[in-house]
């Protein structure tokens, strides 16, 4: 979903002319891709979550900045917001991504010595 507010704030851009479609058209683009191989790249790194939530802040406090600069009076708010339930999901999901990578070490090392 993240992919898809990006792409549209891009498309938004286009349409009024700004040339910051170019860099929202990307990250909206390299997030899509990101979240289309997310089962394969979580296998090898169960912290991914915890980076996608990272990288989501960071582009919600880009779109606030955004808004703030066209002179949008509340949703920028929203954005920021966002961006900090972002931060702390990313904390979270980090923290329990390694220790699960963790644990599965250990159970793989265990089961090796056997």
């Amino acid at each position: 979903m993240a992919a898809v507010v990006i792409l549209s704030h891009s498309l938004e851009k286009y349409d009024s002319g700004h040339q910051s479609y170019l860099l929202f058209g990307i990250a909206g683009l390299i997030f899509m891709t990101i979240a289309i191989l997310h089962p394969a790249i979580e296998k090898k790194a169960p912290w991914i979550d915890g980076v996608f939530f990272i990288i989501e802040g960071i582009l919600s406090i880009i779109v606030a900045i955004d808004f703030f600069h066209m002179g949008k009076k509340g949703i920028p708010y929203l954005y920021l917001l966002t961006a900090a339930f972002q931060f702390f999901v990313a904390f979270k999901k980090s923290k329990k991504g390694w220790k699960e990578h963790n644990e599965q070490t250990i159970e793989s090392e265990t089961l090796g010595n056997l």
